[in-house]
């Protein structure tokens, strides 16, 4: 979906530029140019997000294994106090 979104962008851009009366080489180099860059800041977007999930999930989950085992502490000394 993105790729389509970016493709149309830059052929777009690429028709914008002959209509202007641009020279064809030039128009066509530009329109590359301009897919890249979106195509990677696209790529790199997605790929932080992904990042930034990944390490907030394993944050979530060692404060959650870090819990359970302030709990389990806390459970063994009231039982051996018990004893």
């Amino acid at each position: 979906m993105l790729i389509r979104l970016i493709s149309v962008i830059s052929l777009f851009q690429f028709m914008l530029l002959l209509l202007s009366g641009t020279d064809t080489g030039t128009a066509l180099y530009r329109s590359i140019l301009v897919f890249t860059i979106l195509f990677a800041v696209v790529y790199l977007g997605i790929f932080f997000l992904n990042v930034i999930r990944g390490s907030s999930v394993q944050t979530q989950s060692t404060q959650s294994e870090a819990n359970g085992e302030q709990a389990n502490k806390q459970q063994t000394k009231t039982e051996g106090s018990h004893g």
